[in-house]
């Protein structure tokens, strides 16, 4: 099997170096998809037994790779990363080389990511189309709520409802996705994403206005989730 490819995203802010596939997200994952290597280091992985899809790092400028404690990251599994030229890679000699290649700068994904938020209306519009299209999947979440609030319904729900897919434990996540279904005319999917935001909420996730918009949907039986909108 090839080795995965891996996109870099680094928050110098933060602190933290994301290496992930291409699409992928570390954001409202499932714990169980997360195998750490200490409290600095995680695989994420693309299910409960799943393979390896990259890893994150925390305190990202203090991180020593070269720690005898962390000589496990220096072996399997192996990625490919190709903003820094490497290939069948360990994610020891990933680490080293991103912090050569950013040299405390955050990168490019994350400098729109922050400008958008400073940001309102079509200037942000314009920021977070420039976060996703520099490679950040995270900024799916940000556009779907810009384009609701601009009006743009149907391509606000697309961006929502993809979120949900690739990040699919954020309770925040599924109360937007319910508020641009029920936009689109979408009432049973409205229904299911409210009633998930509201379980999640329960499993220790973020409060959302979700059981208010519940309500004023007027559905108080179960619903399942359609498969197509």
């Amino acid at each position: 099997m090839d080795a995965p490819k891996l996109y870099l995203s680094h928050d110098a802010d933060s602190d933290w170096l994301n290496a992930l596939e291409l699409g992928a997200v570390d954001d409202a994952q499932p714990p169980e998809s997360w195998r750490g290597v200490d409290e600095s280091f995680g695989y994420l992985c693309d299910g409960p037994d799943g393979r390896e899809i990259g890893f994150k790092v925390l305190g990202f400028s203090c991180f020593d790779p070269e720690d005898p404690n962390l000589s496990a990251i220096w072996g399997e599994p192996r990625f490919d990363v190709p903003m820094l030229g490497l290939r069948d890679a360990s994610p020891g000699e990933i680490t080293l080389a991103a912090r050569s290649r950013f040299d405390g700068r955050s990168s490019l994904n994350r400098r729109f990511f922050h400008a958008a938020m400073e940001a309102q209306g079509r200037k942000a519009l314009e920021l977070w189309l420039g976060c996703l299209e520099s490679g950040d999947a995270m900024a799916h979440h940000a556009l779907g709520y810009t384009y609701f609030e601009l009006g743009r319904y149907s391509e606000a729900y697309r961006h929502l409802r993809h979120y949900t897919e690739i990040a699919p434990q954020g309770s925040w996540n599924w109360c937007w996705l319910g508020k641009a279904a029920l936009a689109v005319g979408q009432r049973k999917e409205a229904t299911y994403a409210f009633r998930r935001a509201i379980q999640l909420t329960g499993e220790g996730e973020d409060e959302t206005d979700a059981p208010d918009l519940l309500k004023e949907l007027g559905s108080a039986s179960p619903v399942d989730r359609p498969r197509e909108a």
